[in-house]
């Protein structure tokens, strides 16, 4: 399994670094396409335009036209409406006729004002009479180009003055409208997608309907130069070829089309050097899973016997057939020669680190100094007075040194307040068993002294705390710890009261007995204390 998912990763890293290679010399290459083709195509166009620009001049230079024109004027201010309207009509002729020599949409003729007098061609009728013309030119210095807007319809105009006596009287237009046929007439020339695009709008394009709307929103409302953009599920890379006023030509390239001729030999190539990994990498695992599975098998055979014969202490045979086995074989008997000698450390560190966080505690506090020392003691006393097992003593004594470490996260001016607690001020207090208890339990080994950190503070009539737990439901390890920690208590001075006596104190115990303390509990602790209760008589200290 590791030798396939390894040649599975190792192919697909492949993949990955050739697909992005591919894709990068695509889009170079397209985008070097696209370099040389505006290159090309501003050639081509500025020839284009001058020979329309010379086709224009010539036309301007139709005497009849320049003299129809000047009377028109001539009559105009005269006001003589008659007149004017029959040399319109040969205007109007004379234009047709123009217009008849020339392969445009439109040949346009406009007076010194600007608004048109004649139009002829294809798309006259978008260029009513007497309407003024706005046109954008070229910032070019040497071009003639300009972009006229006429309703719906966007034309690209070449102008000429038409000249008399050297005055102008007016100016001819040729003009091509910018809509489909004419961006698939630039298709042609350029061999990639064009998109027209006027103020943020595309005007004509060989581009989906979808696609053209993405390239919209995408790049032709910021007019940018070049780049590349997804279309329509594809990426293309973009160029403008030319900018007209505020009308700008734009090439488009597929890198994903141009793409697919070289993904397709890559993932030829690809195919077989998987198989052939695959193959390889077959017949390698087999010989390693066979190499490596016999010595870890006899090694597996030894520890099952010495777990199910439970002999720590025997030695795991080596197996001689690998290097690498049998240098585990001896560190793991290494490993259990030093385990007695580790369990040992262990426990004197496991002790040791219970105490620091007992003197931890006490440091916070110096009117407590010492008391998790002496419920400590005291609760052994009680264990052994109970007869318990030494295994059971061991953890009540080193529960009880830790039985108050939740109060390392109650605030000083609580935890040490000289006076009276509030009742806000107690409930505070109350949170140290459940805080001691969350602590311990991130530590494993000190699970078994959890019951006592947490429930030192439970009484026999429910109403102790954090789980308000009754008589037997309390763990005798955390009952033993509770009346330890209160004998001390009554006994050790506080800031804000003296210690009281130790017969005193017991007298205390067996007056709560029953209620706020277990009774036999208690009696182990009066039996534990010799010469406590020399002051006192046998009936005081009988249980209540």
């Amino acid at each position: 399994m590791v030798t396939f998912v390894t040649v599975a990763l190792l192919l697909a890293v492949v993949f990955i670094v050739v697909t992005v290679s591919v894709r990068n010399q695509v889009r170079q290459s397209v985008a070097s396409n696209l370099e040389s083709t505006q290159r090309l195509f501003a050639a081509v166009e500025t020839r284009r335009q001058r020979e329309l620009r010379a086709q224009a001049e010539t036309l301007a230079d139709n005497a009849t036209l320049k003299a129809a024109l000047d009377t028109y004027q001539t009559e105009t201010r005269a006001d003589r409406a008659t007149v004017r309207a029959d040399l319109l009509a040969t205007i109007d002729q004379v234009l047709g006729n123009v217009a008849a020599r020339v392969d445009s949409d439109a040949i346009v003729l406009v007076d010194t004002r600007q608004a048109t007098l004649a139009a002829a061609g294809r798309m006259a009728d978008r260029w009513p009479r007497s309407r003024p013309v706005a046109l954008v030119a070229s910032k070019a210095p040497d071009s003639f180009d300009g972009v006229a807007r006429m309703g719906d319809a966007v034309f690209r105009v070449v102008t000429v003055p038409l000249l008399l006596d050297d005055a102008t009287i007016g100016t001819l237009y040729v003009a091509t409208s910018l809509n489909q046929e004419y961006a698939q007439e630039l298709d042609h020339l350029a061999g990639h997608r064009i998109a027209i695009v006027g103020d943020g709008l595309v005007l004509a394009t060989t581009l989906t309907p979808r696609a053209s709307r993405q390239f919209e929103s995408a790049v032709a409302v910021e007019h940018q130069v070049d780049g590349t953009v997804a279309l329509d599920g594809e990426s293309y890379a973009f160029r403008r070829l030319v900018a007209v006023g505020d009308t700008v030509f734009y090439a488009l390239g597929s890198i994903d089309e141009s793409s697919q001729a070289a993904m397709r030999d890559a993932m030829r190539n690809l195919a077989f050097v998987g198989v052939f990994g695959i193959g390889l990498a077959a017949i390698g695992s087999f010989w390693l899973a066979r190499l490596l599975s016999e010595p870890i098998g006899a090694l597996s055979d030894s520890l099952a016997a010495m777990a199910a014969s439970r002999n720590v202490s025997a030695r795991l045979p080596v197996t001689g057939s690998s290097r690498e086995v049998d240098t585990l074989t001896e560190t793991f008997n290494a490993l259990m020669a030093s385990v007695g000698e580790a369990q040992a450390q262990t426990q004197s560190a496991y002790t040791g680190a219970i105490r620091a966080l007992a003197s931890a505690l006490d440091a916070r506090d110096p009117y407590t100094a010492g008391h998790s020392d002496r419920v400590s003691v005291l609760s052994v006393a009680i264990c052994r007075q109970l007869n318990l097992p030494p295994a059971d003593v061991e953890v009540v004594r080193l529960g009880a040194l830790l039985h108050d470490i939740g109060k390392i996260g109650i605030p000083d001016d609580v935890l040490r307040k000289p006076g009276a607690l509030t009742a806000a001020e107690f409930d505070i207090i109350k949170q140290h068993p459940v805080i001691g208890a969350r602590m311990l339990r991130s530590v494993a080994f000190l699970a078994p002294h959890i019951p006592i950190v947490e429930l030192h503070h439970e009484r026999p009539d429910g109403q102790g705390y954090p789980r308000g737990l009754r008589g037997d439901e309390i763990p005798l390890d955390a009952r033993i710890v509770h009346v330890a920690d209160a004998y001390d208590a009554m006994t050790s001075a506080r800031a804000y009261r003296s210690a009281r006596p130790p017969a005193e104190a017991l007298r205390e115990l067996w007056r709560c007995a029953g209620t706020h303390f277990h009774a036999d509990i208690v009696a182990a602790l009066a039996n534990s204390l010799p010469g406590v209760i020399s002051d006192t008589t046998h009936a005081e200290l009988e249980p209540v």
